[in-house]
């Protein structure tokens, strides 16, 4: 049976990316596939930038885990650091799709992409969304956004007519909702983003084809892997996300960056 490392997406959160390989893993799929996975902690980004977040590819390239479920963005940003030659590739896509929205006042009168150039958008502590926003609407042909830096009170700079947009993703909107003022969203909605599984070019190549075939084979539909987590996956799953002990998951090892030797 090969072992392999494979770096999560994040270390707080239960992430879509993610969550089917964690379930996989309680399934006994990966065992199936003749392949044993070891979960890694992903590597702590020293800020939440896309260079920030580019850490993640860049433990891919030197060696610090074989695979690693993360975004082209970030693998991109990587590479542009390292002149194209980060050591490390895509070998499978989970999904694509553009997260990327703008939330804006429901009275404002703004209701597309297009009306959203040279607006004044939000960078909050999070300045990873102010940059994908303003890609996006590169992307679309839109004027860019005129950026004005907001660490906090997002929702009341926003009613105050101090900014336009805030930038955030698509499932992080709810959050607005509790401003206590209507608000309107407008996704972009571009078909360039994509999330999937990063491999070391350091493997040989059949290792490298045929681990990133069952370890993607091993993951389950998204539907089966909410199923095993409302089967009582959240449990070991918090241990794991809380750098614990080691735990077995059937036949799979699954522990953190900082218990694993």
């Amino acid at each position: 049976m090969d072992r392999v490392r494979l770096m999560t997406w994040c270390r707080s959160c239960v992430s879509g990316v993610h969550l089917p390989a964690f379930a996989a893993a309680e399934g006994g799929l990966f065992a199936q596939r003749g392949v044993e996975v070891e979960f890694v902690d992903c590597v702590d980004a020293p800020d939440w930038t896309l260079g920030g977040f580019a850490v993640r590819p860049k433990a891919v390239g030197s060696g610090e885990v074989d695979f690693a479920l993360t975004s082209v963005a970030y693998a991109l940003a990587a590479q542009t650091e390292f002149g194209g030659r980060l050591g490390a590739r895509f070998v499978a896509v989970s999904h694509q799709r553009n997260p990327i929205a703008a939330v804006v006042r429901a009275d404002s009168g703004l209701e597309r992409p297009a009306d959203l150039g040279g607006l004044r958008a939000a960078r909050w502590s999070m300045p990873w969304f102010a940059q994908e926003y303003a890609g996006a609407l590169s992307y679309l042909g839109v004027h860019a956004p005129a950026i004005v830096d907001r660490s906090d009170g997002l929702d009341q700079a926003l009613a105050d007519g101090e900014v336009d947009v805030i930038p955030t993703w698509m499932d992080m909107t709810l959050h607005h909702r509790k401003a206590g003022f209507p608000i309107r969203t407008i996704p972009l909605d571009i078909g360039v983003y994509t999330t999937g599984l990063l491999a070391a070019d350091r493997l040989p190549l059949e290792l490298d084809v045929a681990g990133a075939r069952r370890v993607r084979r091993g993951l389950p539909a998204p539907a089966r892997a909410t199923g095993a987590r409302h089967r009582g996956f959240q449990a070991p799953l918090s241990r794991h996300l809380r750098a614990a002990h080691p735990i077995q998951l059937g036949a799979v090892r699954a522990c953190s960056a900082q218990s694993c030797v």
